[in-house]
């Protein structure tokens, strides 16, 4: 919810739902495929249970045997990049909020979602991406050694991202129970099934922030007054955003999204 709040004056922000599927057993093709995928420095099996623990911290479990798999639910936030393809920071090929960047950025390149037997394949394939400038020269400070992240400040990072991603459970699980409600589009919310399809089909699913700071003040962890402060916020970066392009290429999306922010503002829902 902090990251929220810090990034919501400087983005334009949706909050996003994805499951991540694991195998419950080791002894299925599925099971292999995973496995080598994933470019694990440590066997199968060491593999599953690492990615379990990992994801409880942050993701919301469940069981389905008919298909031998668990399900772990992320909600998280992410920044609008206006379908750039790369950070709406980026300014230059510098980072525009290098000081005040949300915790989860100073995790790179070692994002604090992955596993540690998994940083290694993800920092070379990291440090290889076409207009990344990394220097990987013998004279570059080692960040990485195996499993073990050498960096203090990254593993520092890791380790406050993940404290700060635990204690937005008690509002995640809150959104996850509304999710369940019998009513369709309960509080604006997908259902469960429809984010396990998307996620599925390779898709993560996508919803404007407010949706999920109204349950956060009518559940108590987010004051009423702060929620308009965000929504005035979010209202002002959509405005600018909209100003920027012609009408005919606004999105249909963005102007929604701008409408419900508005009628937020001027009803003083809760």
């Amino acid at each position: 919810m902090s990251e929220a709040a810090a990034l919501a004056g400087t983005f334009v922000t949706s909050l996003l739902f994805r499951v991540h599927s694991l195998p419950l057993s080791d002894r299925s093709e599925w099971a292999a495929r995973w496995w080598r995928d994933r470019q694990s420095r440590i066997p199968l099996r060491p593999a599953l249970d690492e990615a379990e623990r990992h994801l409880r911290q942050f993701a919301s479990r469940r069981i389905d045997k008919s298909r031998d798999r668990q399900m772990f639910l992320d909600i998280s936030v992410i920044a609008d990049d206006e379908g750039q393809g790369r950070c709406p920071a980026l300014a230059d090929g510098l980072c525009a909020i290098y000081d005040t960047r949300p915790q989860t950025c100073r995790t790179v390149p070692l994002h604090y979602s992955r596993a540690p037997s998994t940083l290694e394949n993800y920092l070379d394939r990291f440090t290889a991406t076409p207009r990344y400038r990394c220097d990987t020269s013998p004279a570059a400070p080692a960040i990485l050694d195996g499993n073990q992240v050498l960096d203090r400040q990254i593993g520092e990072a890791r380790a406050k991202a993940v404290a700060l991603a635990k204690a937005d459970r008690k509002w995640k699980e809150r959104l996850l129970a509304l999710m369940d409600d019998a009513a369709p589009g309960a509080a604006g919310l997908p259902t469960y099934d429809e984010v396990l399809s998307n996620s599925d089909s390779g898709y993560a699913t996508l919803l404007p922030m407010i949706v999920a700071w109204r349950v956060a003040a009518r559940e108590g962890f987010l004051s009423h007054e702060t929620l308009q402060e965000l929504c005035r916020k979010q209202a002002a970066l959509i405005r600018a955003r909209i100003a920027r392009h012609r009408a005919d290429v606004v999105s249909k999306e963005l102007l929604d999204s701008l409408a419900v922010y508005e009628r937020q503002l001027s009803r003083g829902e809760a």
